[in-house]
């Protein structure tokens, strides 16, 4: 199971790596998961009430917001 997790979103550094790159492979996988995420919305608009997508769609995007700043604050740093 590893296996094909790795293939697809590549080897996830160790504790040990540094912050940075732990925070870019952290934003490779939000980017890899973002069309199933695209697709859940579609979904959630199709069946169910707008507001909904807010619920869904704004814990994704305040989170990859945040990682951006962290990855800002650690470029900053080096």
């Amino acid at each position: 199971m590893n296996s094909i997790f790795d293939r697809v979103f590549g080897v996830k550094p160790g504790r040990d790596a540094p912050k940075l790159d732990r925070l870019l492979w952290f934003r490779s996988y939000y980017l890899r998961t973002l069309p199933l995420n695209l697709l859940g919305i579609v979904v959630v608009v199709l069946f169910l009430p707008p507001w909904i997508v807010v619920v869904v769609a704004l814990p994704w995007l305040l989170g990859f917001a945040r990682l951006g700043a962290e990855i800002q604050r650690e470029r900053k740093q080096r």
